[in-house]
């Protein structure tokens, strides 16, 4: 069983080594999201708080500001909290002068400020219990005392001013268990209820899925007074930590009670803002998106955003209540902005640790969530965001595997540490411009781990083998087949071995006269131009170049590796290498030098294949018949005028993916059995229609001309050639059909063409 094993292990190649790997990544990437609380998922967390903190203050919206309980506020007002009438003062100063869109308490007031009221009300008691104010003077001082005790109820006076301020918002907060709750009565939960319920969320597109998306549940909802919020809008206030840190990234904006769903101080403040409802669309996969009159929003499937910080503390203006008060700011500091009332004060500043800073206001993340929403630039993490970063893991699982296995050990590390170095920025790219936040770490880790155990496997195992054959081979094989083998060598044999290839010839037309009009360093670099343009394209096919013979190319298709459609192959290289040249040639010309023209035939059939000649010196090449009928094809190019030959057992396996026109039945030398030779002519389908009628011409001519009709086959082949000018076919059987009706073939004629020369 060891031994099975060790055997699985060495037979893996680098490609699934990496897949593995991918796989495994996946697999903990996938366990992870359902468990968030681990180790890695908080260090991609702290990957994305470090790029916030790094960038500084970035560019944010002026529509948020903040009313700040700061200590100048506590120093000229006296205590903390502040007295009622002071907020009530600021309404009026923030509605009447500043004329602001919308006003956010990140403040609740759940206690009543009572108690110098309550002493202006037992000293009129005792006043009236002593009949005092039974004078004109006591009466005087009893209607002075009912003016006092009206301007002492604070919280009279904050609720009649927020009933003439509608944009404004109180905070309240849920308590996320009963702990603490334990001295409420049944009914203060049921007048909670009753208080809190008109504030829900009432327009729900997919109701019943919201029942099983995980939504922050309140059992108890700490609000201010009747008396102050009777006549207000409400939002909660509440923030979760991460559990991992304690550190704010999101900010849920829906809590359910009670089976209803409320959103939080900013959403409404949103929705007052923009003076619209709030929707909330859920399907099976959770929330899919709130809409605010024109604004949708799109949270995570448990309607949490991640907020993207703009800068540490401060970002946003703090305005001083006293000074707004007083009226000391210009209006244009705060007309039409959404204002968050809240404590900055350092006795009593409600602080947050976040990304950006350890000491963060709290009403600052509010306001860092609302400037998200205004300028659309929170973080996306919903399920799109978890399934581009699994394929960002299978993209790099499949480069790694696909690439590294082909680079030796030091350009393997360089690629490896290029990947890391890339994905580093193109995180920051994600996070910074796209808002998008795919795992760092996770992705970071499969290019790792990956990379090393594909370099390991490689450096240990699998190059082992090819730096063997490398070192075995280099003398006597050309790189391309060293390549081919060092990827599969397991298909290498030694000797040679008979199978069905497709064998091509190519030669350019003249190339003696050609060599004699240029200096040799000339026809060189003409050369070198050619045969690599060429190679290249044989190559491209997973073609096998044999050699170079001067100018001539010899290549073969399907070995060392086997493909079955190496005949195709080979026809479809003979057109490239045939535009290709054609583009060559204009190049050339444009520069004033020699022009080229080659011929290129393949022929299909069995050959010898393997490495062949002395004990010092072997090539791997081919062999045998087939091999030869592809040369001598390669030759009768010139008899027909064409530049590409095959013969009829290659058209018969290429002939639904290329063109072919039938030439005619010849005999080469050194060969008796006759065979059909064919035009390539382009790829199947792509035949202009004066080929298509210029073909049909001529192969009716070809029937007569086998019918020994000389005079009607040469009127058909003269025919074609108003469809095609200066045909090489057309007018060499013309040619014949003039000769033979001069001295006909012997009576055994069969219509086999002998040609006398290679």
């Amino acid at each position: 069983m060891l031994k099975q094993w060790i055997k699985r292990i060495f037979s893996l190649s680098g490609f699934t080594i990496s897949m593995i790997v991918t796989v495994l990544m996946f697999i903990l990437y996938v366990i992870n999201t359902f468990n968030p609380a681990n180790f890695l998922n908080l260090m991609d967390k702290k990957w994305v708080d470090l790029l916030m903190k790094n960038r500084g203050t970035i560019e944010h919206s002026d529509q948020v500001v903040i009313a700040a309980v700061d200590t100048k506020t506590i120093d000229r007002y006296g205590r903390w909290p502040l007295p009622r009438q002071t907020y009530a003062t600021m309404l009026t100063s923030l509605r009447d002068h500043y004329q602001v869109s919308t006003v956010g308490f990140d403040i609740v007031f759940s206690e009543a400020d009572n108690k110098q009221l309550q002493i202006a009300q037992k000293y009129k008691n005792d006043f009236l219990q002593k009949g005092l104010q039974n004078s004109p003077a006591g009466e005087l001082h009893l209607e002075h005392m009912q003016n006092l005790e009206s301007s002492l109820d604070g919280d009279q006076i904050l609720g009649q001013e927020l009933s003439q301020t509608p944009a404004v918002v109180l905070g309240y907060v849920f308590f996320s268990n009963e702990a603490g709750l334990e001295h409420l009565t049944d009914d203060d939960f049921f007048d909670a209820e009753d208080q809190i319920m008109p504030h829900a969320i009432f327009n729900l597109s997919g109701e019943e899925y919201l029942y099983e998306t995980w939504i922050p549940e309140g059992v108890y909802p700490e609000m201010s007074i009747l008396k102050i919020a009777e006549n207000s809008h409400l939002g909660s206030f509440n923030v979760l930590n991460d559990m991992e840190d304690g550190v704010v990234r999101r900010i849920h904006s829906i809590w359910r009670f009670q089976g209803r769903y409320y959103p939080v101080l900013t959403l409404k403040m949103l929705a007052n803002h923009l003076q619209a409802d709030i929707e909330v669309h859920a399907d099976e996969e959770g929330i899919r998106s709130i809409q605010v009159g024109e604004k949708e929003l799109f949270p995570d499937a448990n309607g949490a955003f991640a907020i993207n910080y703009k800068g540490k503390e401060k970002t946003f203006p703090h305005y001083s209540i006293v000074d707004i008060i007083e009226r000391t700011l210009p209006i244009e500091a705060l007309r039409n902005k959404l204002v968050l009332v809240g404590v900055t004060e350092v006795g009593v500043l409600d602080t947050r640790i976040t990304p950006v800073s350890e000491t963060y206001p709290g009403v600052e993340v509010h306001a860092s969530l609302l400037d998200n929403w205004l300028t659309g630039t929170y973080f996306r993490t919903d399920l799109g965001n978890q399934l581009f970063t699994l394929g960002l893991m299978l993209g790099f699982g499949l480069i790694i595997g696909i690439i590294v296995p082909k680079l030796n050990l030091g350009w393997g590390l360089a690629f490896v540490i290029a990947l890391l170095a890339g994905y580093t920025v193109l995180h920051q790219y994600f996070v910074n411009v796209v808002l998008s936040w795919p795992s760092f770490v996770y992705v970071f880790l499969t290019i790792l781990l990956c990379s090393v155990t594909v370099i390991q496997y490689m450096f240990f195992i699998s190059d082992k083998d090819k730096r063997f054959i490398k070192k075995a081979f280099q003398t006597y094989l050309s790189p391309e087949v060293i390549h081919q083998m060092l990827e599969n060598p397991a298909m290498l044999k030694l000797g040679g071995e008979e199978k069905e290839l497709t064998a091509l010839f190519s030669d350019v037309a003249g190339f003696s006269s050609i060599s004699e009009k240029l200096t040799p360093p000339e026809l060189v670099a003409l050369l070198n131009i050619y045969l690599t343009e060429m190679s290249d394209i044989i190559m491209k096919y997973d073609g096998t170049v044999d050699k170079f013979e001067g100018d001539a190319i010899i290549a073969f298709f399907g070995a060392p590796l086997t493909v079955s459609d190496h005949a195709a192959r080979g026809a479809l290289v003979c057109l490239e290498m045939q535009s290709r040249i054609a583009q060559l040639r204009q190049q050339w010309k444009e520069e004033g030098k020699v022009e080229l023209f080659h011929r290129i035939a393949i022929n299909t059939g069995q050959m010898v294949v393997g490495n062949m000649g002395s004990r010092n010196r072997m090539d791997y090449t081919i062999m045998g018949n087939s091999v030869n009928l592809a040369a001598r094809l390669e030759g009768a190019n010139k008899m027909y005028g064409t530049e590409l030959m095959m013969s009829e057992m290659t058209f018969a396996q290429c002939k639904d993916t290329v063109e072919g026109r039938e030439l005619d039945q010849i005999r080469v030398v050194g060969i008796n059995q006759p065979i059909k030779i064919y035009e390539i002519v382009s790829k199947r389908g792509e035949l202009r229609p004066n080929q298509e009628k210029g073909f049909a011409t001529f192969e009716q001519g070809i029937e007569l001309y086998r019918q020994q009709e000389w005079e009607k086959a040469q009127e058909w082949f003269t025919n074609t050639l108003e469809y095609l000018p200066a045909d090489g076919p057309a007018n060499i059987f013309i040619q014949r059909c003039q000769q033979y009706q001069i001295q006909p073939p012997p009576s055994d004629w069969d219509g086999v063409f002998t040609a006398s020369s290679k």
